[in-house]
């Protein structure tokens, strides 16, 4: 396997950052870039659409807690690995962390729905973006 291109970089990190923030928001783009609509690219998005959902009960744990952040690595990894190969997940899993670290502060200071409607804003722009530039 070749190299990772910037390009590639670029888009791996861009789905980790979302993935920090909502674990299927990555997988879901990539799944809306391919067609047709098969039953594993159907999961995904409806584990994205569920996400949505679920964020905003107040029973949910904290996203730094070992359930949430493995999750959050395994499918960040995953989405980068899948544009950019073994550089790509690593990079994307650094940037999940990254994401997860920086959500969860500004989740806790602002403590709002507004908050967490932005934050799923924020994280559909980047997967979306993320996902656009699969090509190296």
């Amino acid at each position: 396997m070749p190299p990772a291109s910037n390009r590639q970089l670029r888009s791996a990190t861009l789905l980790g950052l979302a993935c920090g923030l909502r674990t299927f928001s990555a997988p879901a783009a990539l799944a809306l870039r391919n067609r047709p609509l098969n039953a594993p690219r159907r999961a995904a998005l409806l584990a994205a659409l569920v996400e949505l959902v679920a964020d905003k009960l107040p029973s949910m744990p904290s996203r730094l807690k070992r359930r949430g952040l493995t999750g959050r690595l395994l499918s960040s990894s995953a989405t980068g690995g899948s544009i950019a190969g073994p550089a790509g997940a690593a990079t994307a899993a650094l940037a999940a962390l990254a994401s997860a670290v920086a959500g969860n502060r500004a989740r806790t200071a602002i403590a709002s729905p507004i908050a967490a409607f932005a934050e799923d804003g924020l994280a559909i722009a980047l997967a979306t973006i993320g996902a656009g530039g699969r090509g190296g």
